[in-house]
This record gives C-alpha cells, sequence and structure tokens, in this order.
C-alpha cells in the first residue's frame, strides 16, 4: 500500500469534502510528523499508535562483516535502526481472533 492508496482509499470510504490534494497533503504530513518524532522525540525515539503498534529506534553496536567473495572483514559502525512491536488488537486480528 503507498501513500497514494491511502489517499484513494479516504476520498473514496469517507465523507470527505476536502479536494485530492489537500487529503494528499494531510497524509503526507502525518507520515512527516511520526518521522520527525522517531528522529527527534524525547519519549526514547517511540512512537506508540493505539490499537496498532509501537515504532522504537534501536541501536546497532558496530560489529565484523565479511566480504563473502574475498573473506575481508571490515568493520560495520554503531548504527541505527527501527523495530515495529504489534499491538494486540493488530495480532489479534491478524490471527482472525
Amino acid at each position: 500500500m503507498t501513500k497514494a492508496d491511502i489517499v484513494n482509499w479516504i476520498i473514496e470510504n469517507k465523507d470527505v469534502k476536502a479536494s485530492k490534494r489537500d487529503v494528499s497533503k494531510v497524509v503526507s504530513r502525518v507520515f512527516e510528523l511520526i518521522s520527525e518524532e522517531i528522529i527527534n522525540g524525547e519519549d526514547n525515539h517511540k512512537i506508540q499508535i493505539s490499537g496498532f503498534g509501537t515504532f522504537i529506534v534501536k541501536r546497532r553496536a558496530p560489529k565484523i562483516g565479511r566480504n563473502p567473495k574475498t573473506r575481508e572483514e571490515k568493520l560495520i559502525p554503531e548504527r541505527y535502526g527501527i523495530s515495529f512491536k504489534v499491538g494486540k488488537k493488530l495480532h489479534r486480528r491478524l490471527n482472525g481472533q
């Protein structure tokens, strides 16, 4: 599903009196806010959406990696990744409960 799919779904399924352009701006802004909060948030870089799940920034420690062709070892520096923990409601719906 893309942002365009979300915009089209909102327009087709909800009684929205806004233009497609305005709905698109709102959807884009929501994703911008989520991204900004993940990057700059004070709550341990965590976004919790009730009934859906939680996005958590996790620090990945530096490690030694290896090129499979040459077997040359290389240090992979510390980096950050995002983890998602599914919420109870979504988990139950996914498993047909």
